[in-house]
This record gives structure tokens, C-alpha cells and sequence, in this order.
């Protein structure tokens, strides 16, 4: 099923399956954990876990990569004002074979210049040094499910690599599985237990993440996510929603809006973005921005190329 040319169904609306879903598994995330998805997401409010037509959803929820039996790949980066940039190149597939495969990787990179109060004792107040953050995952996912690619379960095998100036190198091996499912051919879901071996990195908390997407027809879209982080913050499990939708109104130019919420950064941000898309491939645009920053407004650009097949 492709997103221009799905059909518009005429069965009752599983809009109370959407309400019951984020309930259920909402309340049941890193700053790391809730900003995975490409320019499409990062436009919509960083919903992505039940996108089939982003690629970055082979890390985000791997179970996704057997629905609608679809071939992507994309690339992306981002850049901000906060001197942060992330780049993700991706890809899944799920009809050559019997099982679908996913690949994913992405580079983090932030300079992050400690207050005063955070400087060691041989440094001056006034004395400057940075410390440059590079972090990057590799990730790896294979699933299956139903012929119809109805339904789907998966496993996604994520390396994570960390490099930091003052702190040194690290690296780890994880696991996330992870369950989907399409319903009425209108209504995505997906469920990843995300990180269930204990990394220590900040990058790869142990949390639960969820992502809805109700889509009535090929004009409009309607998702949310979340993610439960329950380790990046010691003693506290902190609960980081998100939000978006996608309207065309003219057929090839989705236009997409969001909100979301870090719950271990404690930030808000304003999201918005543009694009130039058929079944074949996109050219998107993604902006994010945080209007309750204490400090100066920062904004998030981003480009992402996909194909579909």
C-alpha cells in the first residue's frame, strides 16, 4: 500500500482504538530515544515508530519493516543553533524474501561547554574548553509476520559507539524487540521494548516505546508516539509524548505539524515541515524549534532524500 495511492475505506473509524492504544501503552525516554526519526519525523513531532514509509523506522520500531511489504531508503541530516548536527542513512526491505531485513546508522555530534559550576578545580572561571560529544549506532533488524504483511514481529541488533573529549571512548551491544500491526488498512501500531541489555550509555536507555498513526485517507495523517524512559534519570521513569500530523492538500506536497516533549531533557519543541513527495521518492524538509528555552531560541533544520519502492 503506498501513501499516494491507498484507497479511501468506507469501514468504521478505529479512531477509539487510537485513544485506547496511547492510554494502554503511553503511560506504561534519553534525549537520544526520543529524537530517531528522519526530516519526515522531525517535522511531525518525531512520530516515526509506525511510519511505514520512512526508513528510519528499521531503528525506531523494527517490527515495522514487514508492513506493507514496502523497499526504503533514505538519508538525512540536521544541523541547529545549538552546534549540534545528526546524520542517519537507512534502509529496509521487505519483499525479496520471506523475512524483512533493515539497516540504519547515524552519527550524533555536539560541543558541549560546561557552566562554572562544572569546571574542575585546576581550570579558571573564565577559562573556555569544550567537550566535543560523537556518538553513532549501528543498527541491524530482521521480522516477520503474516503473508498479508498484516502483522509483524521483529528483533533489531543496535552497536553504539561514543567518543567524548574529556570522558574517552565507549561502546556497547543491544537488543529491541519489537511487534506491529496495520488494522482496517488505516491504523499502524507498533510496540519496542528499546535497549533490554544494559548499555550505560546515555544514548541507549532501557525504555518502552509506542507509535500510532491513523491515516483515513492519502491526504491525511494523524500520529503519536511515546517513549518511557525508565534508566536515564536514576529512580525516575520519565514519560517524553509526541505529536503530528500530515495534510495534503495538494497531492504530492504534504505539509506536517507537531509537538513533542523530552521528558529526561525536560524541553518543548515546536515542530513543522514541507515536502516534495510521490510513491517513488521525496525531497522533505524538517524544522524543529524550542520556544521555552531559558536561554536563546534554538531551531533544528533538516533535509532528508527518499525512495520507495
Amino acid at each position: 500500500m503506498h501513501i499516494i495511492s491507498q484507497p479511501v475505506q468506507t469501514h468504521r473509524s478505529p479512531m477509539p482504538l487510537i485513544l485506547a492504544f496511547g492510554l494502554a501503552f503511553g503511560l506504561c525516554n534519553t534525549a537520544a530515544a526520543t529524537h530517531p526519526g528522519m526530516a519526515v519525523a522531525q517535522g511531525m513531532g518525531n512520530t516515526v515508530r509506525a511510519n511505514p514509509w520512512d526508513p528510519m523506522t528499521a531503528y525506531a520500531a523494527p517490527a515495522m519493516v514487514w508492513i506493507d511489504g514496502r523497499f526504503e531508503v533514505g538519508g538525512s541530516g540536521q544541523i541547529g543553533s545549538d552546534e549540534t548536527s545528526y546524520w542517519q542513512v537507512g534502509a529496509y526491505d521487505a519483499q525479496t524474501t520471506k523475512v524483512g531485513f533493515g539497516v540504519f546508522w547515524a552519527r550524533h555530534s555536539q560541543d558541549l561547554k560546561p557552566k562554572n559550576s562544572d569546571l574542575p578545580g585546576w581550570k579558571e572561571v573564565d577559562e573556555e574548553f569544550a567537550n566535543q560529544i560523537r556518538s553513532s549506532v549501528v543498527a541491524a533488524t530482521i521480522g516477520g509476520g503474516g503473508v498479508h504483511h498484516l502483522f509483524g514481529v521483529a528483533l533489531g541488533l543496535r552497536y553504539f559507539y561514543r567518543d567524548t573529549k574529556l570522558g574517552g571512548a565507549s561502546d556497547a551491544i543491544t537488543l529491541a524487540p519489537s511487534v506491529a500491526t496495520i488494522i482496517s488498512d488505516e491504523l499502524y501500531l507498533s510496540l519496542t521494548a528499546e535497549n533490554v541489555i544494559p548499555t550505560g550509555l546515555s544514548e541507549a536507555p532501557l525504555a518502552i516505546s509506542t507509535g500510532t498513526r491513523w491515516q483515513p485517507s492519502n491526504r491525511l495523517a494523524i500520529a503519536f508516539d511515546s517513549v518511557t524512559d525508565f534508566s536515564s534519570v536514576e529512580g525516575e521513569v520519565r514519560f517524553s509524548p509526541m505529536v503530528g500530523t500530515e495534510l495534503r492538500v495538494i497531492k504530492d506536497i504534504p505539509i506536517r505539524a507537531g509537538w513533542f516533549a523530552d521528558g529526561v531533557e525536560k524541553s518543548q519543541w515546536v515542530t513543522g515541515g514541507v515536502g516534495i513527495e510521490n510513491d517513488t521518492v521525496g525531497l522533505t524538509y524538517g524544522l524543529q524549534m524550542d520556544f521555552w528555552s531559558k536561554e536563546t531560541l534554538t531551531h533544528k533544520h533538516a533535509i532528508m532524500l527518499r525512495v520507495s519502492m
